[in-house]
Order: structure tokens, then sequence, then C-alpha cells
């Protein structure tokens, strides 16, 4: 019964009752003064074991009903094609502005609709809905970083921290390379399950030191990450395409990306400046990655008491019915011949 659990098993207790149908009773025997003439009965003798047999199973299983045998919650592996996702979502005060595609005048009110957190949360569910075998983590930032959920594969659990990120506003400032710093460091002690991504969704860039520029280049290697920048790029800021202009030189998102085009390890930024821009960017992203993944499923306890109970009823049933009817010799006894 390995792997077998019990809610109550004190219960079990109640098992060795299995054994009081086994021990001989004075009333379940006659006593003869000479039964040479008896004829063997064979029904008589399978009929006894049978009845012996059906109360012992009974009470054993009555025993393990009420224990509430069953078996435990676990966690399985499945197979699947996905990646190990972590998504790194600024909130910073910029992420609760508008998005406003380069060449329209932005509203008076420039925190008017749509907020650039909202678009990115729409896009993050509708892109964790479609994989359903990835494995997502979920961090936040401004000038210091949180992590909103671990490391997990239950979809409802992750739709949930999505929308999580839409609670309060963010903070002025921005420490990017801290953030990535602590992003890579959620793989550091997991293993090696598929592809490993860390998907940047941020509306600008930060200056970056150079000692945090050799620890995020070093940790990408060491654990084999491949970063994605979704850039939400909004009217009066610059485009990465063109990050070779050296008109853009000062420009902190052109150096970040700039920084992340020389790491060595596989890279790619998506410009998006209107909803439909994130969503095309999301979509491609999910193309890219469809490779071979393992990931782990929570598998809830399986009740077995009622199938226990159910065993029980049937035995004891069968029992009591052989209990009222007896079973019908399969020989006769016959006098013996007169003398002649």
């Amino acid at each position: 019964m390995s792997g077998v659990g019990f809610v109550q098993p004190w219960w079990l207790l109640l098992s060795l009752l299995a054994l009081l149908p086994l021990l001989r009773r004075p009333q379940d025997e006659q006593l003869f003064a000479w039964n040479a003439l008896l004829p063997p009965d064979p029904a008589g003798r399978w009929r006894q074991r049978l009845e012996k047999s059906l109360a012992v199973a009974g009470l054993l299983a009555l025993a393990l009903g009420m224990a509430g045998i069953g078996l435990p919650k676990t966690t399985a592996t499945r197979q699947g094609s996905g990646a190990e996702i972590l998504v790194l979502l600024d909130r910073s005060a910029s992420m609760d502005a508008a998005l406003v595609p380069r060449g329209q005048t932005p509203r008076a009110d420039k925190y008017a609709e749509p907020k650039k957190r909202k678009i990115a949360r729409r896009a993050l569910a509708e892109f964790a809905a479609a994989r359903p075998h990835d494995v997502f983590a979920l961090m936040m930032f401004s000038i210091n970083q949180f992590q909103v959920l671990p490391f997990n594969s239950q979809p409802e659990m992750i739709q949930a921290a999505i929308h999580a990120g839409g609670v309060g506003s963010g903070l002025s400032d921005t420490d990017i390379g801290s953030a990535l710093l602590a992003a890579i460091a959620r793989f550091d002690d997991r293993p090696v399950n598929g592809n490993r991504i860390i998907l940047l969704v941020s509306d600008g860039g930060a200056p970056i030191t150079p000692q945090a520029r050799e620890e995020i280049a070093a940790n990408l290697r060491r654990n084999n990450i491949t970063l994605y920048w979704i850039y939400l790029r909004s009217f009066n800021q610059p485009p990465l395409a063109e990050s070779a202009d050296p008109a853009y030189d000062r420009s902190v998102e052109v150096a970040m990306h700039r920084f992340f085009s020389k790491l060595g390890t596989p890279y790619r930024a998506f410009e998006a400046e209107s909803p439909t821009a994130m969503e095309q960017a999301v979509a491609e992203l999910s193309r890219q990655q469809m490779l071979p993944i393992s990931y782990q499923v929570k598998v809830p306890r399986a009740d077995g008491a009622w199938l226990a109970f159910l065993f029980a009823a049937l035995a004891f049933a069968l029992l009591l019915a052989l209990r009222m009817r007896h079973l019908p010799s399969l020989t006769r006894l016959h006098p013996p011949s007169p003398p002649s």
C-alpha cells in the first residue's frame, strides 16, 4: 500500500476485529458419537470459508473507510511545450501614464486611458492563458523589487498575480540593474527543465552601474537565460531601432539596449507604442518559445473511503444472504442397505 495515506489513522485499530471471525466458537461445533456414515460435505466447508472471508474482508474495509484511506496529494511531472518565464514588470510611476503613439498629441490629462500598466497586464494575461504548459513567475520593481508569484504552473494563480499588478500606484525612481539581478537569482536553485526566459516589461531605461553590468552578464550566462525586453515606448521616447544613431547616445533606453545587445546571451527587444503592438509583441514571443519543457502539476488527494465503505457493505450484504439461506449440500446421506 505504498503511497496510501489516512486522514484518521487511529481508526485502523478497528481492523483487529477482523480476527474475530477466524476464532473457533463452541456454538459452531456439533459433537457426534460416530460419524463414519456421514458423507464428505465440500460445499459446506467452502461455504464456511466464504463466510469467514466475507466477514474478515468487510471488517477490514470498514476500518480502512473509517481511517479515511486515500492517495495523498502530490506533485507530478508532465511533459509539454513551453518555457520557464519570469516576468519582470515595471511598476514605476511612469507606467501609470497613458501610452501615446508617436505622431499623436497626448491628451490634456496625461493619465488618461489606456494606461501602460493596464495594457501590459491585459497582454500578459492573454499570453499566459495561451501557454498552459509554461511555468511562470512574476516580479515587480521600481526603486526596489519584490516577488509577486514564485515559479508556478497553476493558471488561476498566474492570472491572479498578473491582475495584482494593478493595485496601488508606482514610485518615481527605477533600478533596473538590481531588479535584473534579483530576477536572475530566482533561477539559481532550480533544475533546468526547459528554456529559461526573463521577460522585462518596462516603458523606459535606467543607468546600470559597471559592476551590475558584469554581474548581469555573468549570471545570465551561468543560468543560460534568454532576455526579452518589451519596451512600451511613448511619443516622446527614443526608438530602439535607431540605437546606432549618435543622436541618441545620451538616452538611457538606448544605452540599456546597447548593453543588452552585447551580453553574449540571447536577447531581443520589442517596441510597443500601442495596445495592438503590445499584443503583437507577446504573440511573436509566444511563437518563438515553444520548446520541450518539464513542468510540475499538483495532483489533489484522491479519497478512497467511499470505495472501502461500498466494499464493506457488499461483503456484509452477501454474508447476511448466506446466513439467511444455507447453500444446499452437493451430496445426500444414503441409509445403509439392509442385510440380506
